[in-house]
C-alpha cells in the first residue's frame, strides 16, 4: 500500500489488483477515514475501484459530556476516538464542569470520577496519534452548581449555577483551571463555556454590588477570563446563547436563538476581538433558521463561528437518532453554504440512563455529510459500518422503545418512572396501546443485540427496559381502572404482576449496572441505585395497599381514589411539552407531587 501525504483537505482511495494508494490531506483522521475504507474493499473482495473526496469542513467532531453524572473511563474514550477517526472526523472536545483534577482544589469534583492529570495527558497523546485533537471544553462562569454547592466555593459563588464576578477568589480559581488545562492538553484551543448563566448577578452579586446589568457582567468577566487565556497562550471560544439571551431579554415567549432577536451593532465591538463563538442547537428542522443565525452571529456577535448540533442521549436509556437527524441535516446544509467550516456532534447525557457510545451511529452522519458534501443514508451505513464493524441498522433499532406512540420524543422515561399508585402521567399516557408494543421491541432488540461487541452492555440494558415496560408502561393505568370498577379478581392478579415487574426493574438494575461500569467511571451510578430502589420500595408498598384492600384491613386505597389529571392543563396533548417534563433532572418533580 502506497500513502501520500498533500497539502490539499482530501482523500483519495485507489484500489488496482493488489496496488492500493491513500492520498490524504487535512490531518491523519483523513487516512484513518481511508484505511477503513480500503479494509472494507479487502474484505468485500473489491480489486479495482477509487473514490475522491473534497471535505467540506475543516474541523469536523464531537463534544461528548462527561460531567452530568457521568464520566466515561479512558478505555471508553479511546474506543470513541478510533471508531472517530476511522470515520474520518478529527476533533473530541471533553466536556468537563468540574471533573478534572485541579492541585490543591480537593473539593473541585469531589466524588464525580474527575479525570485525573495523568489521565488527561493519556488521552491527549491517544488522540493526536489517531489525528484527531482533543480540546478542554470546561465553564468559567455558569454550570458549576456540582462544585459551588461546597462551603470551600462561598468566596466565588454568586448564585448556585454561577461564580462571583470581579471577586479575587474567582479568577484564582480560573488561573488553576488554566494550569491544568495548559499542563494537559496539546491544543491550544480553549472552550470556556459561559452559557445558560439565566441567574447571573441574583445571588450574592446582587447583595454585594446591588443591581449589574446581565450584560455588563458578562461582558466584563469575558474581558478579564480572555485577558488570562490568552495570557497561557490559549485560543478562546465560547458558546453564544447567552449574547442572544440577552439581546432578546424582552420578547415573549424566548426561546434559545429566537429569530426574532436584534442586536445593536455596537455589541460586536465590546466582545473581545478573536474569541470563536459556538452555535448551539438541536432543536430546528429548517435550513433557514440556521443560515439566519449564522448570518446574525457574523453580523453582530462575532468574526468566527464554530456551530455544534447534537446527538440526542439525554432523554433517558435509548438514543432519538430520527428526532437528531432530522435536526443536524439542515444545520449542517446551512454551515457548508454559509462557509462555516468547523462543526460538532454535542453528546449530552444531563444525567440520563443512555450509553453515549451508540451515538457513534449519529456522529457518522456528520462524518460522512462532511466528505460527501451532503446527507446520503448509505454513504452513513458505509462510514459506520467500515469503522465499527457492525451494522448500522441495527443501531437504531436501540431508539424503539421510545416511541409507543409512534411519535419522535421520548417516552421512556415517563412509562418507567411513572408511579404505580400516585400515577402523575396516567391520564397522559392512557390512550396508548403499550404492551403488545413493547412485545415486539423486546422481540426486535433480542434478535440484533448479539455479537455487537463494545456496543453489547448497551444493547442488552435496552432489552431488559422493553421487557420491563411490557408489563410496568401502563400498569398505573390498569390499576386504576380495575380499582374504580371494583374488579377485586384484577386486583388480586396485579399483586402477582407487581411481584413481576419488581424482579425485570432488578434485571433491568443488574443489567444497566454492568454497561455503566463497562463504559463509565463508577461515579454517579448511585444515583440509577436511588433510582431503581424507588422503583422496587413504590411496587412492594403497592402490593402491601393492594393486600390490605382485599383482606379487608383497608376500606378504600387512598391513592387511587383520587382522579388523574393531566401533568400540563394548558397543553394536555401536547406531546413535546409532556416529554419535555421527563427529560434531565426535571423527571423527578412528577414522578410525585411531594419531592422537597
Amino acid at each position: 500500500m502506497t500513502v501520500c501525504e498533500v497539502d490539499e483537505h482530501v482523500l483519495i482511495l485507489k484500489r488496482q489488483g493488489r496496488e492500493a494508494t491513500i492520498t490524504y490531506g487535512g490531518g491523519r483522521a483523513r487516512f484513518f477515514r481511508g484505511l477503513a475504507r480500503l479494509a472494507d474493499w479487502a474484505k468485500k473482495g473489491v480489486l479495482d475501484s477509487c473514490i475522491t473526496e473534497h471535505p467540506a469542513f475543516t474541523l469536523n467532531g464531537a463534544m461528548v459530556d462527561m460531567s452530568r453524572n457521568a464520566v466515561m473511563n479512558v478505555e471508553t474514550v479511546k474506543v470513541m476516538l478510533r471508531r472517530m477517526a476511522l470515520m474520518g472526523m478529527n476533533a473530541y472536545m471533553l466536556y468537563t464542569e468540574d471533573t478534572y483534577e485541579i492541585e490543591g482544589r480537593p473539593y473541585f469534583g469531589y466524588m464525580r470520577g474527575r479525570y485525573t492529570k495523568a489521565e488527561l495527558r493519556e488521552l491527549d497523546a491517544y488522540a493526536l496519534m489517531l489525528g484527531i485533537e482533543l480540546v478542554p471544553c470546561i465553564q468559567m462562569l455558569g454550570h458549576l452548581a456540582t462544585h459551588l454547592h461546597w462551603d470551600t466555593a462561598f468566596p466565588y459563588r454568586d448564585t448556585a449555577n454561577a461564580m462571583l464576578v470581579g471577586a479575587d477568589a474567582t479568577y484564582a480559581l480560573i488561573e488553576d483551571m488554566l494550569k491544568t488545562v495548559t499542563e494537559c492538553f496539546t491544543s491550544r484551543r480553549l472552550h470556556m463555556g459561559m452559557d445558560e448563566v439565566r441567574d447571573l448577578g441574583t445571588g450574592r452579586s446582587l447583595a454585594i454590588h446591588g443591581y449589574v446589568d446581565r450584560q455588563e457582567l458578562i461582558l466584563t468577566h469575558l474581558s478579564k477570563v480572555v485577558e488570562m487565556v490568552r495570557r497561557h497562550g490559549l485560543e478562546p471560544m465560547m458558546w453564544s446563547d447567552m449574547f442572544f439571551r440577552m439581546a432578546g431579554r424582552n420578547i415573549p415567549g424566548y426561546t434559545d436563538y429566537d429569530l426574532r432577536v436584534k442586536f445593536e451593532k455596537s455589541l460586536k465591538d465590546r466582545i473581545p476581538a478573536g474569541v470563536k463563538q459556538v452555535f448551539w442547537d438541536y432543536y430546528h428542522d429548517t435550513e433557514e433558521f440556521y443560515a439566519q443565525n449564522i448570518d446574525k452571529h457574523l453580523d453582530y456577535v462575532c468574526d468566527d463561528l464554530m456551530f455544534a448540533g447534537g446527538v440526542w442521549f439525554w432523554s433517558g436509556h435509548c438514543p432519538l437518532f430520527e428526532r437528531s437527524l432530522r435536526f443536524s441535516i439542515p444545520a449542517l446544509e446551512a454551515c457548508r453554504k454559509k462557509n462555516v467550516r468547523e462543526v460538532l456532534a454535542t453528546v449530552w447525557h444531563s444525567g440520563s440512563e443512555g450509553s453515549l457510545i451508540l451515538s457513534l451511529a449519529g456522529l457518522a452522519w456528520y462524518a460522512d455529510y462532511d466528505y460527501r458534501g451532503g446527507y446520503d443514508l448509505d454513504g452513513v451505513k458505509e462510514t459506520f459500518t467500515c469503522a465499527n464493524g457492525v451494522p448500522y441498522d441495527d443501531l437504531t433499532v436501540c431508539e424503539m422503545p421510545e416511541h409507543p406512540n409512534g411519535g419522535l420524543v421520548s417516552l421512556t422515561r415517563a412509562l418507567l418512572y411513572n408511579d404505580p399508585l400516585i400515577g402523575l402521567a396516567d391520564k397522559n399516557i392512557s390512550s396508548i396501546e403499550t404492551h403488545n408494543y413493547y412485545k415486539k421491541v423486546t422481540r426486535a432488540v433480542a434478535r440484533v443485540k448479539k455479537n455487537k461487541g463494545i456496543f453489547g452492555p448497551a444493547f442488552d440494558t435496552i432489552y431488559r427496559l422493553s421487557s420491563l415496560l411490557e408489563e410496568k408502561a401502563d400498569f398505573g393505568v390498569r390499576l386504576k381502572t380495575a380499582y374504580d370498577a371494583g374488579d377485586r379478581e384484577a386486583l388480586h392478579t396485579m399483586i402477582g404482576e407487581c411481584r413481576v415487574i419488581i424482579r425485570k426493574v432488578k434485571a433491568l438494575r443488574r443489567s444497566h449496572r454492568a454497561s455503566w461500569m463497562t463504559y463509565n467511571k463508577p461515579f454517579g451510578w448511585e444515583v440509577h441505585d436511588i433510582r431503581y430502589g424507588g422503583l422496587i420500595t413504590r411496587f412492594e408498598t403497592t402490593v402491601d395497599r393492594l393486600t390490605a384492600y382485599l383482606t379487608g384491613e383497608l376500606d378504600r386505597i387512598e391513592e387511587l381514589e383520587a382522579t388523574r389529571e393531566y401533568i400540563h392543563s394548558e397543553a394536555e396533548r401536547m406531546e413535546d411539552k409532556f416529554a419535555g417534563t421527563f427529560l434531565a433532572l426535571k423527571y423527578a418533580s412528577y414522578a410525585t407531587a411531594n419531592i422537597l
